[in-house]
């Protein structure tokens, strides 16, 4: 055989498996880009479903207060009356909490302008909320709508 040949062949395999390499590696980076695609994507249809929700639920939000008030002034003798109004109440609260409603814990606890806001101040322990006038919601990680409450002044 020849050695010039055999050179020959050997340079060209060499670099046919150089070749081989630099496209298994693009192939490798191409597939990694696509998967990161494709869970980007599912992230952002998620977080634009979870906003469409959000603002659904907005709108719902007021008729729940105006059921929960409602149910808290029940005219004497409407028992029946009551019995509906609340079934109603919690099958809304069912429905939103499927949906991933959470509403906020507020009497007792710590103002948190993240998840208050105070439109009254009054006796009590300094800065902690008193009472809740309209409660407050999240949806996952979002508030949807801040709780409005009472916070103590530290008086007495």
């Amino acid at each position: 055989m020849n050695p010039k040949k055999t050179t020959k062949k050997q340079d060209k395999t060499d670099e046919t498996k150089a070749e081989l390499e630099q496209m298994t590696e693009m192939a490798k980076r191409a597939m990694a880009d696509l998967q990161n695609l494709k869970r980007r994507q599912e992230e952002e249809k998620f977080h634009w479903i979870k906003m469409a929700n959000a603002d659904l639920i907005k709108k719902l939000l007021p008729i729940l207060d105006n059921l929960d008030l409602a149910k808290k002034h029940m005219p004497k003798g409407a028992e029946g009356w009551y019995k509906g109004i609340e079934m109603s109440i919690n099958q809304m609260q069912q429905a939103m909490q499927d949906s991933g409603l959470t509403p906020l814990e507020t009497v007792g606890q710590p103002f948190d302008p993240d998840k208050h806001e105070a439109i009254a101040q009054g006796p009590g322990n300094k800065d902690v909320v008193i009472e809740e006038f309209e409660k407050g919601y999240t949806l996952g990680d979002f508030i949807i709508r801040h709780a409005k409450v009472k916070v103590g002044d530290g008086g007495r």
